[in-house]
Protein backbone atom coordinates (compact mmCIF):
# COMPACT_ATOMS: atom_id res chain seq x y z
CA UNK A 1 0.00 0.00 0.00
CA UNK A 2 2.80 2.28 0.92
CA UNK A 3 4.33 1.66 -2.55
CA UNK A 4 1.30 2.35 -4.27
CA UNK A 5 0.80 5.93 -2.57
CA UNK A 6 4.30 7.06 -3.11
CA UNK A 7 4.01 5.77 -6.69
CA UNK A 8 0.59 8.17 -6.49
CA UNK A 9 1.99 11.20 -5.12
CA UNK A 10 5.29 11.02 -7.97
CA UNK A 11 2.50 11.18 -10.80
CA UNK A 12 0.85 14.11 -9.10
CA UNK A 13 1.83 17.77 -10.46
CA UNK A 14 4.77 19.00 -7.94
CA UNK A 15 5.15 22.22 -6.86
CA UNK A 16 9.07 22.94 -7.18
CA UNK A 17 8.46 22.12 -11.19
CA UNK A 18 6.50 25.18 -11.41
CA UNK A 19 6.79 27.40 -14.44
CA UNK A 20 9.59 29.62 -14.91
CA UNK A 21 9.24 33.25 -16.93
CA UNK A 22 12.06 33.80 -19.00
CA UNK A 23 10.99 37.23 -20.26
CA UNK A 24 7.95 39.13 -21.76
CA UNK A 25 7.38 40.58 -24.76
CA UNK A 26 4.65 43.85 -25.14
CA UNK A 27 2.99 44.27 -28.97
CA UNK A 28 3.97 47.69 -30.20
CA UNK A 29 0.03 48.62 -29.99
CA UNK A 30 0.00 46.79 -26.73
CA UNK A 31 -3.20 44.93 -27.08
CA UNK A 32 -1.11 41.56 -26.40
CA UNK A 33 1.84 40.05 -24.14
CA UNK A 34 3.59 37.32 -24.18
CA UNK A 35 5.41 35.41 -21.70
CA UNK A 36 8.20 33.36 -22.62
CA UNK A 37 9.07 29.84 -20.81
CA UNK A 38 11.32 27.03 -21.20
CA UNK A 39 8.10 25.63 -22.29
CA UNK A 40 6.90 27.88 -24.99
CA UNK A 41 5.24 31.22 -25.08
CA UNK A 42 1.80 31.77 -23.73
CA UNK A 43 -0.31 34.72 -23.91
CA UNK A 44 -1.29 36.67 -20.66
CA UNK A 45 -4.78 36.46 -20.43
CA UNK A 46 -7.32 39.66 -19.94
CA UNK A 47 -8.48 39.87 -16.90
CA UNK A 48 -11.05 42.98 -16.89
CA UNK A 49 -13.92 42.98 -19.11
CA UNK A 50 -13.05 46.75 -20.02
CA UNK A 51 -9.44 46.34 -21.01
CA UNK A 52 -7.87 47.23 -23.82
CA UNK A 53 -4.21 46.78 -23.39
CA UNK A 54 -1.10 45.46 -21.06
CA UNK A 55 1.33 48.02 -19.89
CA UNK A 56 4.95 47.89 -17.97
CA UNK A 57 5.18 44.07 -17.89
CA UNK A 58 7.91 42.41 -15.66
CA UNK A 59 9.44 39.17 -14.16
CA UNK A 60 10.36 39.08 -10.47
CA UNK A 61 14.07 38.28 -10.23
CA UNK A 62 13.22 34.55 -9.29
CA UNK A 63 11.37 33.76 -12.61
CA UNK A 64 7.86 32.74 -10.55
CA UNK A 65 5.76 35.87 -10.85
CA UNK A 66 4.86 38.09 -13.48
CA UNK A 67 3.18 41.53 -13.24
CA UNK A 68 1.64 44.60 -16.01
CA UNK A 69 -0.91 46.91 -15.75
CA UNK A 70 -3.80 46.88 -17.27
CA UNK A 71 -4.79 49.56 -19.36
CA UNK A 72 -8.64 50.03 -19.71
CA UNK A 73 -10.78 53.21 -21.04
CA UNK A 74 -11.69 56.21 -19.27
CA UNK A 75 -14.36 58.39 -19.94
CA UNK A 76 -12.46 61.80 -19.93
CA UNK A 77 -9.40 60.68 -21.61
CA UNK A 78 -8.39 59.90 -25.21
CA UNK A 79 -6.59 57.09 -24.22
CA UNK A 80 -6.84 54.54 -21.62
CA UNK A 81 -5.58 54.58 -18.16
CA UNK A 82 -3.52 52.12 -16.27
CA UNK A 83 -6.51 50.92 -13.50
CA UNK A 84 -4.91 47.80 -12.13
CA UNK A 85 -1.69 45.85 -11.37
CA UNK A 86 -2.17 42.17 -12.33
CA UNK A 87 0.16 39.59 -10.69
CA UNK A 88 0.19 36.41 -11.79
CA UNK A 89 1.91 32.59 -10.90
CA UNK A 90 2.22 29.05 -12.52
CA UNK A 91 -0.27 29.77 -15.13
CA UNK A 92 -3.01 31.58 -13.06
CA UNK A 93 -3.90 35.00 -11.85
CA UNK A 94 -2.34 35.52 -8.49
CA UNK A 95 -3.77 38.96 -7.39
CA UNK A 96 -5.09 41.86 -8.68
CA UNK A 97 -5.05 45.90 -6.96
CA UNK A 98 -6.86 48.06 -8.19
CA UNK A 99 -7.63 51.17 -5.58
CA UNK A 100 -9.46 53.87 -7.38
CA UNK A 101 -6.74 56.03 -9.25
CA UNK A 102 -4.10 55.41 -12.01
CA UNK A 103 -1.70 53.37 -11.44
CA UNK A 104 1.80 55.17 -13.52
CA UNK A 105 4.85 53.21 -12.38
CA UNK A 106 5.47 49.33 -10.67
CA UNK A 107 8.34 47.32 -9.60
CA UNK A 108 8.76 44.62 -7.46
CA UNK A 109 10.47 44.82 -4.57
CA UNK A 110 12.38 43.10 -1.44
CA UNK A 111 13.72 40.51 -4.10
CA UNK A 112 10.15 39.48 -5.49
CA UNK A 113 8.39 39.22 -2.53
CA UNK A 114 6.55 42.68 -2.48
CA UNK A 115 5.27 44.60 -5.11
CA UNK A 116 5.99 49.12 -5.02
CA UNK A 117 3.36 50.90 -6.98
CA UNK A 118 2.62 54.66 -7.96
CA UNK A 119 -0.90 56.07 -8.44
CA UNK A 120 -2.27 59.51 -8.52
CA UNK A 121 -5.21 61.03 -10.74
CA UNK A 122 -4.84 61.55 -14.58
CA UNK A 123 -5.27 65.25 -14.83
CA UNK A 124 -4.60 68.38 -12.65
CA UNK A 125 -2.46 68.38 -8.93
CA UNK A 126 -3.41 65.71 -6.55
CA UNK A 127 -1.61 63.80 -4.00
CA UNK A 128 0.47 61.08 -5.00
CA UNK A 129 0.51 57.84 -3.29
CA UNK A 130 3.19 55.23 -3.13
CA UNK A 131 2.27 51.43 -2.00
CA UNK A 132 3.89 48.56 -1.24
CA UNK A 133 2.12 45.53 -1.18
CA UNK A 134 3.24 41.61 -0.24
CA UNK A 135 2.81 39.47 -3.32
CA UNK A 136 1.45 36.38 -1.51
CA UNK A 137 -1.33 37.25 0.33
CA UNK A 138 -2.00 41.08 -0.75
CA UNK A 139 -1.85 43.28 2.65
CA UNK A 140 -0.29 46.53 2.74
CA UNK A 141 2.86 46.79 4.06
CA UNK A 142 3.73 50.66 2.99
CA UNK A 143 2.34 53.97 2.04
CA UNK A 144 4.25 56.86 1.17
CA UNK A 145 2.59 60.42 0.10
CA UNK A 146 3.36 63.32 -1.52
CA UNK A 147 0.67 65.97 -1.14
CA UNK A 148 0.75 69.36 -3.14
CA UNK A 149 1.68 72.30 -1.38
CA UNK A 150 -0.84 75.00 -1.46
CA UNK A 151 1.64 77.78 -1.49
CA UNK A 152 2.75 77.22 -5.22
CA UNK A 153 2.79 80.46 -7.20
CA UNK A 154 0.29 80.91 -9.89
CA UNK A 155 1.83 79.64 -13.36
CA UNK A 156 4.29 77.98 -11.92
CA UNK A 157 4.45 73.70 -11.27
CA UNK A 158 3.11 72.71 -8.02
CA UNK A 159 5.77 71.48 -5.63
CA UNK A 160 5.01 68.73 -3.56
CA UNK A 161 5.85 67.86 0.45
CA UNK A 162 5.66 64.64 2.02
CA UNK A 163 6.42 63.79 5.98
CA UNK A 164 9.01 62.02 7.26
CA UNK A 165 12.62 59.89 5.28
CA UNK A 166 11.38 58.28 2.06
CA UNK A 167 11.48 54.93 2.15
CA UNK A 168 13.82 53.20 -0.44
CA UNK A 169 11.19 51.15 -1.98
CA UNK A 170 9.70 54.51 -3.24
CA UNK A 171 12.94 55.52 -5.03
CA UNK A 172 12.57 53.25 -8.10
CA UNK A 173 9.27 54.49 -9.10
CA UNK A 174 9.36 58.03 -7.94
CA UNK A 175 8.75 60.82 -10.36
CA UNK A 176 8.16 63.87 -9.68
CA UNK A 177 7.67 63.86 -5.95
CA UNK A 178 10.11 62.67 -4.33
CA UNK A 179 13.26 63.72 -5.98
CA UNK A 180 16.73 63.48 -5.57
Amino acid sequence: MRVLTLLVLALLPWPAAAERYRSVTLAPDRATLVLHTAHGDVHAPRTDPDQQGFDEPRVAADGRTVGWLVLEANCCTSYPLPTSLVLYRDGRLLRRFAEGMAIWAWGFARNGHAVAYRQRAPHGISTIVYTLRDVDDGRRLAEFDCYPREDAPAGQPPSYAYDGQVPEWVWPIAEECPTR
